[in-house]
């Protein structure tokens, strides 16, 4: 499971999931910053393995 980019934490909660062309998406919201940021997961091997987009921090 991934770290909170804000705060390091690894209290998260899922928000919901979908698949943007070759990546598995996951929307995570922080239970003690409530930052909300994206993770996507890399299924195919082509472009970045993975990686993390910060929507917003509460």
């Amino acid at each position: 499971m991934p770290a909170c980019p804000y705060c390091g934490s690894s209290e998260l909660e899922v928000q919901k999931s979908w698949r943007f062309r070759f990546y598995n998406v996951t929307r995570y919201r922080c239970r003690r910053c409530g930052g909300i940021f994206n993770h996507y997961a890399n299924t195919s091997g082509k472009g970045k393995p993975e990686f993390y987009i910060r929507v917003r921090r509460r």
